[in-house]
C-alpha cells in the first residue's frame, strides 16, 4: 500500500495518477524582421515595430478581422457639424499598465502637440476638450472621417506618466493586454501579461519577439522551434510551410500594396508618357505568378487593395505590352542611337535609380529586380539601390531619386488614407496637380456616400491616367505557427498583430 502511494504521489507530481495533465508554460516566442525603433508617440514607429505596439498601446477605435470598426478605448463616437466635430465616449474602468485611469487626459495628451500624427499634420485637429472624465471633443480643421484615423497602433492613446518628472520619455505604458518588461536591442523584447487588463486576462503569460532579420534564419527558427510563430514569411517558404503537419500557414489578403512612386519634379518622370511606358513595360501578373508564387493579387496599376472601402471593380488596368511601352518612349523623343539597347534623348540615357529601403522584406528586393529586367526591354537602364531608412529619407528630402519602391504608406485600415500621398500638401508626395489635390480633399469631406464611391472612384483613374505613382501588387498576410498554438486568427490589418485568445499547448 506504501509503494502504491509513492507510487502515485510521483506520478501525480508528472501529472499523471488521474489528474490533469500539466499544462506546457504559457511563453509565446515569435519571430518578427526588424528592431524596435522607438517606443514614444513622438516618432513613427517603422517596419515590425508596430506588431510589438499592438500589444502594449490600443485605439480610441478597433477593426474587426475583416476591416469593420469595432469599439476600442472608446465605447461609442457621434459626429456633429458634419463630421468637423466628433464626441467620443471613453470606456470607464479602464486602466494603464502603472496603474493610472485612462480618461480624457489621456486622449487629450496623446493627440496633442507631442504626437506625430499631429506634428506632420496627417491628423489636421483645431482642438481637443476633454468635456468630463471620459467625454473627449475633437474639433478637426474640416469635416473628416476621424474615427478611421483613430485606428492606427502608430497612434494610440499612451499615459501621459510615461514621461518622466523632466518631461522626457521614461517607458511605454498602455493599456493593452500586455506591458513592457525589457527591451534588449538587436536581440529580444519581453512582454507579461497585464493581469488586470479590461479585456480579460489573456493565457499567454509572457511574449518574447526574437529579433531575426534574416528570414532564412527566421524559418529555421520556425522549424526548429525555437519560436512558436513567425511574422513577414517569404513567398517562397509558404509552399514548403503548408506541407508541414507541424506548422500552420495563415494568408489573408491585407490593405498593403507595393508600388513604385515616381519623382514627378523632374526629368524623365517629369513627362507622363515616360511613366505611362514604365506601367506598359511592367508585368504585375507575372511578378504575381512567378516571383511570388501566386501569392498576394496583381495590381495592374490599381492604387486600393481589393478589401479596401471604396475600391473600383472596373477600371482601366494595365497589362504588359513593350511594343507599346515602345512606341509611347519613341514619340516622346527617346531613341537608341547607338545600338545598346539603352533609349536616349537630347544626349541622356534612359537611366534610372530605383530606391527601395533595406528595412522592407525580400519581397520588394525580388519585385525590383523583375522589374529591372523587364523595364530593360524597353530601352530603361534600372539601378536597384537598396539603402537605410535614413539614407532614403535624405534621398527623398532632396528630392534625388527616379523611382521609390514602397509599400502600404497612409494605409492602415479600410479607408483610402493612402491617396493622400499624392496631394501636393504631403511631406510625401512628389506630384503636383491641383485638380488631384481638390478631388481628395472632397472625398475627405463628403458625408453623402454615393458621391463619396464617386469621388474615389475618379481618384483612383486619375492615378490611373496620371500616374503619380504604379501600383504593382496588393499584398498578402501571411504568418506560421506551429502547432502548438492555438486560437490565432489572422486579420486583413496590416501591420497588426492579434494575440488575443492564445494558447499553448503540447
Amino acid at each position: 500500500m506504501f509503494y502504491s502511494v509513492l507510487l502515485c504521489f510521483f506520478l501525480f507530481a508528472l501529472g499523471g495518477c488521474g489528474g490533469e495533465e500539466a499544462k506546457p508554460e504559457q511563453v509565446l516566442q515569435v519571430a518578427i524582421s526588424s528592431d524596435i525603433n522607438t517606443w514614444d508617440i513622438v516618432q513613427f514607429p517603422d517596419g515590425d515595430a508596430r506588431f510589438v505596439w499592438s500589444q502594449i498601446y490600443e485605439t480610441l477605435v478597433r477593426l474587426d478581422e475583416d476591416l469593420n470598426m469595432v469599439p476600442g478605448l472608446a465605447e461609442s463616437w457621434e459626429p456633429q457639424d458634419n463630421g468637423k466635430v466628433w464626441i467620443f465616449h471613453l470606456k470607464k474602468g479602464v486602466k494603464f499598465h502603472d496603474g493610472t485611469e485612462f480618461n480624457a487626459d489621456a486622449v487629450k495628451y496623446s493627440y496633442g502637440d507631442r504626437g506625430y500624427v499631429t506634428e506632420v499634420k496627417t491628423l489636421q485637429l483645431e482642438n481637443i476638450e476633454a468635456i468630463d472624465s471620459h467625454t473627449v471633443k475633437f474639433t478637426c480643421v474640416r469635416p473628416m472621417p476621424l474615427p478611421t484615423y483613430l485606428t492606427h497602433v502608430a497612434w494610440p492613446v499612451v499615459s501621459p506618466t510615461s514621461l518622466d518628472s523632466a518631461g522626457k520619455f521614461s517607458k511605454p505604458i498602455g493599456t493593452g493586454p500586455y506591458k513592457f518588461s525589457k527591451h534588449t536591442k538587436g536581440q529580444e523584447v519581453i512582454l507579461e501579461r497585464n493581469d488586470d487588463y479590461w479585456g480579460g486576462k489573456e493565457k499567454i503569460e509572457k511574449v518574447i519577439f526574437k529579433i531575426i532579420p534574416d528570414a532564412s534564419t527566421r524559418m529555421m527558427a520556425l522549424n526548429s522551434g525555437d519560436v512558436d510563430m513567425s511574422i513577414k514569411v517569404p513567398e517562397s517558404e509558404v509552399q514548403k510551410l503548408e506541407k508541414d503537419a507541424n506548422i500552420t500557414v495563415h494568408r489573408k489578403l491585407t490593405t498593403f500594396t507595393d508600388f513604385m512612386q515616381f519623382n514627378t519634379a523632374r526629368a524623365p518622370f517629369d513627362d507622363v508618357n515616360v511613366r505611362k511606358a514604365v506601367a506598359y513595360s511592367i508585368d504585375t501578373e507575372g511578378i504575381v505568378k512567378n516571383i511570388l508564387n501566386n501569392i498576394g493579387v496583381a495590381a495592374q496599376g490599381c492604387p486600393y487593395s481589393p478589401v479596401m472601402m471604396y475600391s473600383s471593380k472596373d477600371l482601366p488596368l494595365y497589362s504588359q505590352d513593350v511594343d507599346k511601352a515602345k512606341s509611347i518612349l519613341a514619340d516622346a523623343g527617346w531613341k537608341d542611337s547607338d545600338g545598346d539597347g539603352v533609349l536616349e534623348k537630347d544626349g541622356k540615357q534612359l537611366n534610372i535609380d530605383l530606391v527601395l529601403s533595406a528595412s522592407w522584406g525580400a519581397r520588394q528586393q525580388k519585385i525590383a529586380e523583375a522589374a529591372q529586367a523587364q523595364l530593360a526591354k524597353a530601352g530603361f537602364a534600372v539601378n536597384v539601390k537598396q539603402v537605410e531608412g535614413a539614407a532614403m529619407e535624405q534621398l527623398e528630402k532632396e528630392g534625388n531619386f527616379d523611382i521609390l519602391m514602397r509599400t502600404g504608406f497612409f494605409v492602415w485600415g479600410p479607408y483610402p488614407h493612402h491617396v493622400k500621398i499624392h496631394s501636393s500638401k504631403n511631406y510625401k508626395s512628389h506630384y503636383n496637380n491641383p485638380a488631384y489635390d481638390q478631388l481628395v480633399a472632397k472625398g475627405e469631406s463628403e458625408i453623402d456616400e454615393k458621391e463619396k464611391q464617386k469621388i474615389y472612384a475618379d481618384i483612383q483613374k486619375m492615378i490611373l491616367e496620371d500616374l503619380p505613382a504604379f501600383y504593382i501588387v496588393h499584398e498578402q498576410k501571411i504568418v506560421a505557427t506551429r502547432s502548438n498554438v492555438k486560437g490565432y486568427q489572422i486579420t486583413a490589418e496590416d501591420p497588426w498583430l492579434n494575440l488575443k485568445g492564445i494558447e499553448l499547448t503540447k
